[in-house]
């Protein structure tokens, strides 16, 4: 039994560091978007070395039952946290980096079995604090070491922040399209000349985001009713990169709605939907996560 939870340890812990590791890459190699505290640029910065630092906790044997007493708690938060992505349609755990697998391949193959293996195969007979204590050359070894990695993991994090626009990528940030300002994107949209001529509301769209699948249908049935109503707001829907195959289309082949590609030349960091009013060409109101609804949009581009 003691060999199986050193070994059930092993598991969990070089888990943790491979996870710890693939998301230190992410954050020097590509900028972070967030979609609230939990996957903020911020959270990694706490969470990777807690993470990294309980993996090499588990791998060690140190106070071994008040480690795995951790892990399992651990564990199970993560199940939590990787069921709710699952149930809301998260296309990636974000467990990984920018490796991208199926919350519900994390956790039905790592988090839950992890969790069951740690919870049966528990350090029996060891106290959950010393004494006795271990002994002083192998716990030196292992926490100096340790207590210098994690500070300069962390230092190297903040200072080796990607920016923000690079010429193989870009964030779509609303933020940064100033009120009546030519719109930033429109020379990456195959569509550029149209947008540059009267009112426009610009749906931005990714093939698997949830909150677009809402949007498509209500926005072309907006479009619709609006047509061929003298001064009406004309709508199109630009597909963000990498786009769906056939079947994965948000809009059928037989639609009727203007619609155009944003360029897959650069790779785009977006929360999507992006939702844009744009008069000539030049941004009036932008919204992003969120597709209003048609007074709110209406009001943008007629209301100032």
């Amino acid at each position: 039994m003691k060999k199986a939870n050193i070994i059930v340890m092993w598991i969990a812990g070089i888990f943790l560091i491979g996870a710890s590791i693939l998301k230190i890459h992410q954050l020097v190699t590509e900028p972070i978007i967030s979609k609230g505290l939990w996957e903020s640029w911020e959270f990694f910065l706490i969470q990777i070395p807690l993470e990294l630092g309980l993996g090499i906790w588990l791998v060690c044997g140190l106070f071994r039952k008040a480690g795995w007493l951790l892990g399992l708690i651990v564990f199970g938060g993560f199940i939590g946290v990787t069921l709710y992505k699952s149930l809301s349609g998260a296309e990636s755990c974000g467990c990984f980096g920018v490796v991208k697998v199926n919350p519900w391949i994390t956790l039905s193959a790592i988090d839950i079995p992890i969790f069951i293996l740690l919870a049966v195969f528990r350090p029996k007979d060891l106290k959950l604090f010393p004494p006795p204590w271990p002994k002083a050359a192998h716990f030196l070894a292992i926490a100096i070491p340790t207590f210098i990695l994690l500070p300069a993991i962390e230092y190297v994090l903040i200072t080796n922040k990607p920016p923000m626009k690079a010429e193989k990528y870009e964030v779509i940030d609303i933020k940064q399209w100033g009120n009546q300002q030519r719109w930033s994107l429109l020379d990456h949209i195959d569509m550029k000349e149209q947008l540059q001529n009267g009112e426009w509301a610009v749906l931005m769209y990714h093939y698997d985001c949830p909150t677009c699948a809402k949007a498509v249908p209500i926005y072309e049935e907006m479009d619709k009713s609006l047509k061929g109503n003298d001064n009406a707001i004309n709508f199109a829907f630009i597909e963000i990169p990498p786009y769906g195959n056939e079947k994965q289309q948000l809009i059928k082949p037989d639609s009727t709605v203007t619609r155009g590609r944003l360029s897959e030349a650069k790779k785009w960091y977006v929360q999507t939907p992006v939702v844009v009013i744009l008069r000539d060409g030049k941004v009036l109101k932008a919204w992003q996560g969120y597709a209003p609804n048609l007074d709110e949009l209406l009001n943008a581009a007629f209301g100032q």
